[in-house]
């Protein structure tokens, strides 16, 4: 048993795997019991419904809110974040499942086109995390502009963490190649800061109060940060300015300069997170991002993730790993598109093939 962050004892999932693929069956039909029961209450009259929409539709399968509906300041961007809980975990608190971890997975979406939001994200490895005792969060921001379109060739070094505090905080970008401006309240911090209040607001049984502190901030020290590909690259960078509770890249980071031939300077910085909560899962034919497998790993060697052992490839070995943080697949083997192999870690479609490693990155102990 070891202890996480938030001091509750807990035990790493993937060492329980057997055993909770035999609860899972358990799971399932508690869900077909809790849907059957959702059924029978959209039958009753209205009058007799105790409980909002929201409360009727099944918070493992994702449930959207529109950015504007939490902060009518938020006017662009506003297709809906989703949330997923598992509610006989952190309301029921049935002893047979994981328990409540009291800790947030926010789960912030790569590069998409304006308009697009990234739907319910990479959903089977949300709903995982939530059956796991996290709330779950993926959040919609921002997002139609890569990094690497705006930075890759800027002789600046700090380019690539001034654009990503930009879409992080606020502010203003201009280097010659891109030049935008994030209101605060477009910003990642703000959507997240009044997506939590809503929720204490509109569902107080689920407790997403935790996760602010009392002046309103974030209580990033309760927050695993997630992102795919962009999302990625902003996770790790939150987690270097921000003590968080764990940090997983997948597709990610990939702040490579070309022009200075180097990776981003925001690597070296001194972190406010310790190294160890740090997990990057990248695939060997990911060319995305204008960054090659061997450039991705020198930015993983810059990040410090080196020490905690070499890359381990999931495809031969088998948890813990050796305990790295760099974990790579080659899945499903031949030639791939690069696109689909930066896909391929969250992609619902290779649920089967991944899950004990989703297990790994979310429940690995760290400090």
């Amino acid at each position: 048993m070891s202890r996480c962050h938030s001091g509750a004892t807990v035990t790493p999932n993937y060492i329980l795997h057997l055993k909770n693929q035999r609860g899972r069956s358990k799971l399932r039909t508690m869900k077909n019991v809790r849907w059957l029961a959702i059924f029978l209450l959209c039958a009753m009259p209205l009058t007799m419904r105790g409980q909002g929409q929201n409360s009727q539709q099944s918070a493992l399968d994702g449930i959207p809110i529109l950015p504007s509906k939490t902060d009518p300041e938020i006017q662009t961007f506003d297709t809906p974040h989703f949330i997923y809980i598992n509610q006989d975990i952190v309301i029921s608190k049935n002893a047979s499942l994981p328990a409540d971890r009291h800790q947030l997975l926010l789960f912030i979406p790569g590069t998409q086109p304006t308009g697009h939001g990234g739907g319910k994200g990479p959903y089977a490895f949300l709903e995982e995390a939530a059956n796991l005792g996290y709330h779950v969060i993926k959040l919609t921001y921002p997002n139609d502009v890569a990094a690497a379109q705006a930075c890759n060739k800027d002789r600046n070094p700090r380019a690539f963490e001034q654009f990503r505090m930009t879409l992080i905080a606020g502010g203003s970008f201009n280097n010659g190649f891109k030049d935008f401006t994030i209101s605060r309240a477009d910003s990642i911090e703000n959507r997240l800061i009044k997506l939590l209040v809503y929720l204490k607001n509109t569902r107080p049984q689920e407790h997403w109060e935790q996760f602010l502190n009392d002046d309103g901030s974030i209580r990033w020290e309760s927050i695993a940060v997630a992102g795919q590909s962009q999302g990625g690259g902003h996770a790790a960078l939150i987690a270097i300015k921000h003590r968080v509770a764990r940090v997983i890249c997948s597709g990610a980071p990939k702040d490579y300069n070309h022009i200075l031939n180097r990776p981003a300077a925001w690597y070296h910085e001194e972190s406010a997170t310790p190294k160890d909560c740090f997990f990057a899962f990248n695939h060997d034919q990911d060319h995305t991002g204008n960054c090659t497998p061997e450039e991705q790993m020198r930015n993983l060697r810059a990040l410090g993730l080196e020490q905690f052992g070499a890359p381990a490839d999931v495809d031969t070995e088998k948890p813990p790993y050796h305990h790295t943080r760099i974990l790579t697949t080659d899945y499903p083997g031949g030639k791939l598109q690069s696109v689909e192999a930066h896909e391929t870690f969250l992609n619902p479609k290779n649920a089967d093939a991944f899950r004990i490693v989703w297990d790994y990155v979310l429940t690995e102990p760290v400090q």
